[in-house]
């Protein structure tokens, strides 16, 4: 889908570029006539608020349950399901925008009754590679300043919902500025433009990558502190009711949630909070859960096994994630836990991946 948004989107943004190109004033201002030298100034702006909000493009969570319907448990009552989103897709959005808003001006420029003055980046796109380059890391670090501020207001939604509102206030003000920013784009000297680019762009990438990592340690911490909350979102699977018992197997967590002819084949379990959460992979499928109390399983999510591609173990500031990677959905993760178990658990499970075992 990212492909399809960033292609309609570009021809969205031609068609208002032709438009005005043409002497046409949509808004009917001046008779309907306009001047075709504000065709570049609009499409530009088009590209900036396109690129800025891009984050409403991908408020539906992709990970949903084959069988049943259910999107994943994995960060409830999410406002964006930002984070929800395996790493691929939110970081090929940017790149992927990009090109076609680059390419795109290519049309523009072609067409233009106005060409630009040389010198400028609208003036100079015909004849120099530098503005495409412009466009390309601008939009591109448009698209990362959003999704580092959705990625902030993700992580205090669950718990500070006055903090995550004025994040998402000030994400429609950041959004307005680098809108007004392009507006001014095509008229900027080309290498001022291209020096400002070139340090905003790693600046804004490093600020992504850092705080959905961060946002994902907080919300998994906070999920982790508190698993009851997630109940009323819990779904019921295959008519059984995944927070009670689903099996009468002995022995307690997590062979109380087994089901009939289920086969419990390895979990990890960490001990940090006073209701441990445990990775449980079966013959059926892979399961994050939570221990309450003392004897009883409750399911936070599960998947088919053979979405299952590894687990990797690492620390994360002072915290340990152990993370089950999946093939068409996002990762799932549990914090603290003995580090030689989760080492352990990682190396079973990449075997058990690699012999044919799990079930594909």
């Amino acid at each position: 889908m990212t492909v399809v948004y960033g292609v309609v989107l570009t021809v969205l943004a031609l068609i208002a570029f032709s438009t005005i190109n043409a002497g046409i004033d949509l808004l009917m201002v001046n008779d309907g006539n306009i001047d075709p030298k504000y065709a570049a100034i609009v499409g530009f702006g088009i590209l900036g608020l396109v690129h800025s909000i891009a984050i409403h493009f991908f408020t539906d969570d992709d990970a949903i349950a084959a069988d049943g319907g259910w999107a994943e448990l994995t960060i409830p009552d999410s406002a964006t399901g930002f984070i929800r989103q395996a790493g691929y897709r939110v970081f090929s959005v940017g790149p992927v925008f990009a090109v076609f808003a680059a390419t795109s001006i290519f049309i523009w420029h072609a067409i233009a009754a106005v060409p630009g003055e040389s010198g400028t980046v609208w003036g100079d796109y015909g004849s120099s590679p530098s503005p495409a380059l412009i466009v390309f890391l601008s939009c591109w670090s448009a698209v990362n300043i959003g999704f580092t501020f959705a990625s902030c207001a993700e992580a205090f939604h669950r718990d500070l919902f006055a903090l995550f509102v004025t994040i998402l206030v000030a994400m429609a003000f950041v959004g307005l500025g680098i809108t007004v920013g392009f507006l001014f784009l095509p008229a900027q000297s080309t290498g001022s433009a291209l020096i400002s680019v070139v340090i905003a762009f790693p600046v804004s990438l490093f600020a992504l990558v850092g705080a959905r990592a961060w946002a994902k340690v907080r919300v998994a911490r906070w999920d982790a502190a508190d698993p009851r909350q997630l109940q009323h979102l819990q779904p019921r699977w295959d008519g059984i009711d995944p927070s009670t018992p689903g099996s009468p197997y002995p022995g307690g967590p997590p062979f109380d949630m087994l089901r009939r002819g289920e086969k419990l084949l390895m979990h990890f379990k960490s001990e940090r909070t006073p209701e441990p959460q445990l990775l449980i992979v079966t013959n059926q499928r892979v399961v994050r859960a939570s221990i309450l109390g003392s004897d009883r399983t409750f399911i936070l999510d599960q998947t088919e096994p053979g979405q299952l591609s590894g687990v990797t173990s690492q620390r994360v500031g002072h915290d340990l994630m152990t993370t089950a990677h999946f093939h068409d959905r996002s990762d799932v993760q549990v914090v603290g836990g003995d580090p030689a178990q989760s080492r352990a658990f990682a190396v079973a499970v990449a075997r058990l991946a690699r012999t044919g075992k799990v079930r594909r």
